[in-house]
């Protein structure tokens, strides 16, 4: 039998052959990626680019780190077996007795080492606790807690402000989640005026008007359809709380805020089906949605300005108990070796060569 190369032969060539190229390999589940990286590192090795204890390979669980380690550690030992080149087998030798100095952890455990190496210059206590989701959760939720009672006794004012927009305290929750979840965005905290709502009140009124010259008589046979629902709702919201209230307008807008779909054989004609969807359209489309997305965006500087002493106050909290949650870990990190240039080269140092496995996730 004929053996063919694979399409990608050269490129696997060049992952295990081409060592002082900086590589990203793009491929499917089960490619051989990670097996790929293996052969990498103990090529690294053998060709005597670097020592076990400067590769740093960096994967997305510990399972996988584990996984990882155990795989590196059989082909150190399977080269070793079959090579006859004394020089490259005390590497191969010295590499396996070295092994539990080559970094073989996930993103998270890297930064950490990092951080207990340099303390001080990242403004750490030497002795921080990286903590897992569970106390982090609980130290979120309890910080958020403090807060919220702290403003009840000291600035009820600004839950009085929350209201005038039409938001609770409460709901804020999952908004300070987020933001402590991606500490690394900056937050857009522009300022925008609230939405003139004349025109929408007046084209609403309009439409509801239209609606009841339109609107059948009685219940269709088989219910009324999405647009003939709306527009019911429409007319028994502006019966019991009028148009004029801002506040009650906007929450009605929200409700429109959905594709009219209608069944024409529900309605007196099929022309009545179209006009009235027309119209609703129309409505949505030049008012609804641009009066909705700027009251959005009216909102969103004053519900920044209640979350972030929230997110401060939870970032004291795990600095007055030396506690470093994951995303704490990457972005000391990243400003440690960003704003300090001499540890910056002693890790180029002391680390020559990363290699990352699943990179998309990492």
């Amino acid at each position: 039998m004929i053996e063919q190369d694979l399409p990608d032969s050269n490129s696997r060539r060049a992952i295990v052959e081409d060592l002082d190229s900086c590589l990203l390999v793009e491929a499917g589940a089960g490619s051989g990626k990670t097996h790929s990286l293996v052969e990498r590192m103990v090529a690294l090795i053998k060709e005597n680019k670097c020592c076990v204890d400067g590769i740093a390979a960096v994967t997305f669980t510990r399972k996988a780190a584990a996984e990882l380690k155990g795989r590196f550690q059989l082909a150190l030992e399977k080269s070793l077996t079959g090579e006859t080149s004394p020089a490259i087998k005390e590497r191969l030798d010295r590499a396996l007795h070295n092994l539990d100095r080559c970094f073989l952890g996930t993103i998270h455990s890297f930064c950490a080492a990092l951080l207990r190496e340099r303390p001080v210059e990242a403004g750490l206590e030497p002795d921080f606790v990286e903590i897992g989701e569970i106390e982090d959760t609980l130290l979120r939720e309890g910080a958020w807690d403090e807060y919220l009672t702290m403003i009840q006794a000291e600035d009820p004012q600004k839950l009085a402000d929350l209201l005038k927009i039409d938001i609770k305290a409460q709901d804020l929750k999952e908004f300070y989640r987020v933001l402590s979840d991606y500490p690394e965005v900056e937050v857009d905290s522009n300022d925008s005026p609230a939405p003139d709502l004349k025109a929408a009140r007046e084209e609403l009124d309009k439409l509801l008007g239209l609606a009841e010259t339109l609107l059948p008589g009685m219940v269709p046979v088989k219910g009324w359809d999405n647009l003939q629902s709306l527009l019911l709702r429409a007319l028994r919201w502006r019966r019991v709380f009028g148009l004029d209230d801002d506040i009650a307008l906007l929450r009605l807008l929200a409700i429109l805020d959905k594709k009219g779909a209608v069944t024409q054989n529900r309605w007196s004609s099929g022309d009545d089906a179209k006009a009235a969807l027309a119209a609703f359209d129309q409505f949505r489309d030049e008012h609804i949605v641009p009066s909705l997305k700027a009251w959005r965006e009216h909102r969103h500087r004053r519900l920044v300005d209640f979350v972030l002493p929230a997110l401060e106050l939870y970032r004291k909290r795990r600095t007055e108990r030396s506690r470093l949650n994951f995303q704490d870990l990457l972005m000391s990190v990243a400003a440690l070796l960003k704003s300090n240039p001499e540890v910056r080269g002693y890790f180029q140092e002391r680390y020559t060569h990363l290699l990352v496995d699943e990179f998309q996730d990492t």
